[in-house]
């Protein structure tokens, strides 16, 4: 009887060990792409998680842009990224629901290698007391505007000298999941 239960739990450690042993080999090992010398553009980058990735991204020495509605905003970001890490960041004052002023800034920054779609608003509220023109403008800056972000963006990414990677991220958040 007690070598039934042992052979038993052989059974069922052996396919456990295998799927671990299979996990430690095939496992996705996380790739750090350093972005020193490189240029990311950030939108939303005035406040909040934007001026905070624009923070880190000077202090591993990234050539910086952000952008954003504020133009005091923006240089209140400015000067407060320069003095934390004495990286001069480029600023651009755009709204990303308009298309011309997105590409020009995106234009005058010049080809990116990070883009850092960041921007975006929430209205809360219930939907049968929401007006329309409040949902307008959710979809407008958090789904139209990252559509012009990367829109503009693609050119100047594939025009890049450096041949690294490129990337571009998606920021969210769980207002998203309010209901």
């Amino acid at each position: 009887m007690a070598a039934l239960s042992f052979l038993g739990f052989l059974v069922l450690l052996l396919p456990l060990t295998l799927l671990l042993l299979l996990y430690l080999i095939v496992r996705p090992k996380p790739v750090r792409i350093p972005i020193k010398d490189r240029h990311v553009f950030i939108t939303g980058g005035s406040s909040g998680i934007g001026l905070a990735l624009a923070h880190q991204a000077a202090k591993e020495g990234a050539r910086v842009s952000i952008l954003a509605r504020s133009g005091e905003k923006l240089e209140e970001a400015k000067q407060s990224i320069q003095l934390a890490t004495g990286i001069e960041v480029a600023t651009y004052s755009a709204d990303v629901r308009d298309f011309d002023a997105v590409k020009t800034a995106l234009d005058e920054a010049g080809p990116v290698d990070v883009l850092v779609v960041n921007q975006g608003v929430f209205v809360p509220g219930e939907l049968e007391v929401q007006s329309l023109d409040e949902v307008r403008l959710m979809i407008d800056v958090n789904i139209i505007g990252s559509f012009h972000m990367i829109k503009a963006a693609l050119p100047l990414i594939k025009k890049r000298q450096n041949g690294g990677p490129a990337s571009i991220a998606l920021m969210s958040s769980q207002a998203g999941q309010v209901g």
